[in-house]
């Protein structure tokens, strides 16, 4: 009886001596790992925030083969949430709680009814990159919750690691898109007046040269007295390949009643045909929807006479997130 007394005495004390270095312990446990990816802020965010390619570098999810993984994707990021089930890793979901577009994200994980961990992800620039801090927070107001947090975070910090790595390596080989092409079509486009200003550039000029110039127009248009009447537009002609240069026209379509005003054109375009796709995204991806519009146009047949529209729908002061920017293009169809 004596021994059984004093096997009992031990366990309470150890109970005891858990219990407050339990309380001891800091109810919170972080774990945070850092690294500097060669893509830009608004790129790197965008991967994580939406869920892109998720299971190709989550280090929870590649570490069960037979994972099943469900993801339902929300315009603007917060509210997506994906869930997964695997003999490993067992049932859970993350919820996009909030987001700072191109600098923050708070993700909830759920790995049991009623509690969440918050995930953190925080972008800065960094030279010609990202530099990523992730950070995982555990919390409990129990001792044996604080204990068994502080037991597992070595585990949880060395996987973590892991998949930083994972998505360094996946993001600085494959890249990422913010843009996508959709509306795909043949379009007549009505006849329009617009206020205009014309030149010879290069694609290196192209962009600054229109913000230059759109920078005369809408002055001009006050001048006048105009209304207007539309997007603005760039439309391009001309193309030289010995030079690389182009003849590039920053126009607003207007109400009548416009006129010339030194290098101020009034132009009366006429209607025309044109295979046309909306762009949504930032400017620099521009490319990758001529890509897609010289493809279709090949693939069915469609003749080009090479002048290009460029309708700009998003001013660009008023997007926030460069994904959301929406330009339409339309490449004019030869004439017969």
């Amino acid at each position: 009886m004596k021994v059984l007394k004093w096997i009992f005495i031990v366990i309470i004390a150890l109970f005891a001596i858990l219990i407050v270095i339990g309380f001891a312990m800091p109810k919170e446990t972080k774990m945070t790992t850092t690294e500097e990816i060669n893509l830009p802020p608004a790129k790197v965010f965008h991967f994580v925030a939406g869920f892109v390619d998720r299971t190709a570098w989550d280090p929870w999810i590649k570490a069960d083969t037979a994972v099943q993984c469900m993801f339902d994707i929300v315009p603007g990021y917060i509210g997506s949430k994906y869930n997964w089930d695997g003999p490993v890793v067992g049932k859970g979901s993350m919820l996009v709680d909030s987001v700072v577009f191109g600098s923050y994200i708070l993700n909830q994980v759920s790995l049991m009814p009623g509690k969440s961990i918050p995930e953190e992800w925080m972008f800065t620039p960094s030279g010609n990159g990202t530099l990523v801090k992730w950070t995982i927070t555990m919390t409990s107001g129990s001792p044996f919750g604080r204990l068994a947090n502080k037991a597992f975070s070595g585990i949880i910090q060395k996987t973590m690691n892991g998949g930083r790595e994972a998505l360094k390596t996946y993001l600085e080989a494959n890249g990422v898109q913010l843009s996508n092409l959709t509306e795909i079509g043949i379009e007549e486009y009505p006849a329009v007046e617009a206020l205009t200003i014309s030149a010879v550039v290069s694609q290196q000029e192209a962009a600054a040269w229109y913000g230059q110039s759109l920078g005369k127009l809408y002055p001009a248009i006050e001048v006048q007295n105009l209304q207007p009447q539309g997007a603005p537009f760039a439309l391009y002609e001309g193309y030289d390949p010995a030079t690389g240069k182009f003849t590039m026209t920053a126009g607003m379509p207007v109400s009548a009643g416009g006129r010339n005003a030194g290098e101020i054109r009034l132009m009366k375009y006429n209607s025309f045909l044109a295979l046309k796709g909306l762009h949504n995204g930032p400017y620099d991806e521009l490319s990758v929807s001529y890509g897609k519009l010289d493809n279709y146009a090949s693939e069915n047949g469609i003749e080009l006479s090479g002048a290009v529209w460029e309708f700009y729908l998003t001013d660009p002061a008023d997007a926030t997130n460069p994904a959301q920017l929406l330009t339409q293009i339309a490449m004019q169809l030869k004439t017969k």
